[in-house]
């Protein structure tokens, strides 16, 4: 199974991916992982993709592409594997067709209201990225001291939900009857979101 998430900023999919690899022996694909990673090789593409997130920008599909590939033809096993982040506009769906062949959607829905609210309050951890809940102090894995994003600031939250309601949303409508796709409600809490999500997949 090739889960392909899709997301409004504020959603908490990374939660529940973490969830599918414990409880359900999923492996998690990050492509901002890996660009991260490109990012600290002394390479032409490195100095690309190393502007490019530190600008907090994205990255063009091209590079995005040859990156998948790469990485996927080097790996045999992507049984029961999400990939986080690939499709919110038409040129990661073209990409995705390409690479991927055969996936299955999952969109976490959220207001706006909503992943504004989340957003504002959320904390990081600077050594991994990974981001939590408001309320959160300490990475409960690592026990680093979260923080702030730089980015999380109103003005930039505010643009950022602008890029998917004007992107990601009309490619979902355009493609939700030709996608094989899932939509999980991410008002909820943590449990009801993956008690949602475990049934939807036909997961046991």
């Amino acid at each position: 199974m090739k889960l392909v998430f899709i997301w409004i900023q504020g959603s908490w999919k990374w939660t529940q991916a973490r969830l599918l690899e414990d409880k359900y022996d999923f492996k998690l694909f990050e492509s901002w992982t890996a660009l991260r990673n490109i990012a600290s090789e002394n390479s032409e593409l490195w100095k690309k993709v190393k502007k490019i997130i530190e600008a907090w920008d994205h990255v063009s599909p091209e590079i995005v592409e040859n990156i998948m590939i790469d990485i996927l033809e080097n790996k045999s096993d992507w049984k029961n594997t999400i990939f986080d982040w690939f499709v919110r506009n038409i040129w990661n769906k073209e990409s995705a067709d390409k690479v991927l062949k055969d996936y299955t959607v999952v969109l976490f829905e959220l207001s706006e209201e909503k992943a504004r609210e989340r957003l504002l309050w959320r904390m990081y951890n600077p050594k991994t990225w990974e981001t939590f809940k408001s309320w959160t102090e300490f990475d409960p894995e690592t026990w680093d001291k979260l923080e702030k994003r730089a980015d999380d600031n109103k003005e930039a939250i505010i643009k950022r939900i602008k890029l998917y309601v004007d992107k990601a949303l009309p490619l979902i409508e355009e493609y939700k009857e030709k996608w094989n796709l899932i939509v999980v409600n991410a008002d909820q809490n943590v449990e009801n979101v993956f008690e949602e999500l475990v049934n939807k997949l036909n997961l046991k």
